[in-house]
């Protein structure tokens, strides 16, 4: 049985939910859609730790334990173990922070609000700064805890024959912006990769025009939606882990 005639481009709204486009105003001063999502998700994990802190000191209720959770996941599972206890504290606000912020924003990606909503980890413009952020750490921290002369030398291996040591600082300082380069392009490949799935899926409904192939493709895409569910927390995991390898390396580099 074949669909109706639609008007328009029906996969023009099938891949909105992952393209960005300005709500009000131009250029720099223009606030985007994706901006708006990630005010509201600011905006809902301020509400949930004001929420959260109203228990008190002593540990209670699910908001509290969810944070608590969380809290000790990081620092057990990713701090501590890479950059030391003496360290790792210090830095454990920002982390917990950056992993939190992260996996609400892909939850809230995966919400289809309308004109608003939108998956703000699948585009460069976000993860490129995300990652320059994490690069600016990376340097202050090591010039400020190891002073310049030791930030340089994080880029020498140990017990590298004197020869070679122009050469391999050479290629550990290119090595080093790369890998946050990398940072970047893998959060957003990673992201926008299940929502072109999902739309691809969804689009094949109307390019054959034919209810019998949503039969097929709309439980296809259901399934690849709650794979994205594992993949939200993945890439939040992953890119904190990798924060703390390249912000421990620069901390503490013998660790």
């Amino acid at each position: 049985m074949q669909l109706p005639f639609l008007e328009g481009n029906p996969l023009q709204y099938i891949f909105e939910h992952s393209l960005d486009h300005h709500l009000f105003g131009e250029g720099f001063f223009g606030v985007s859609k994706l901006a708006v999502t990630m005010w509201i998700t600011c905006g809902l994990l301020i509400l949930m730790g004001v929420l959260a802190r109203k228990d008190g000191i002593v540990p209670r209720g699910k908001l509290r334990g969810l944070f608590e959770m969380i809290f000790f996941f990081i620092r057990d599972e990713i701090v501590y173990p890479t950059m030391g206890a003496d360290h790792g504290r210090k830095f454990m606000p920002f982390f917990m922070t950056l992993f939190v912020f992260l996996f609400a924003l892909n939850l809230l990606g995966m919400v289809p609000i309308p004109v608003i909503g939108g998956s703000v980890a699948s585009t460069l413009g976000f993860t490129i700064p995300l990652a320059l952020m994490i690069l600016c750490v990376s340097i202050v921290a090591g010039l400020v805890v190891n002073g310049p002369l030791g930030f340089l030398k994080v880029f020498v291996p140990p017990g590298l024959p004197l020869p070679l040591v122009p050469v391999l600082f050479v290629l550990e300082f290119v090595g080093f912006f790369i890998k946050h380069g990398v940072l970047a392009i893998r959060l957003f490949a990673n992201m926008i990769a299940g929502h072109l799935v999902v739309g691809a899926l969804l689009g094949l409904i109307f390019m054959f025009q034919s209810y019998a192939m949503a039969v097929v493709s709309v439980p296809l895409a259901l399934g690849v939606s709650f794979l994205e569910l594992l993949v939200a927390f993945l890439q939040a995991y992953v890119f904190t882990l990798l924060s703390v390898l390249f912000i421990g390396g620069t901390v503490h580099p013998d660790h």
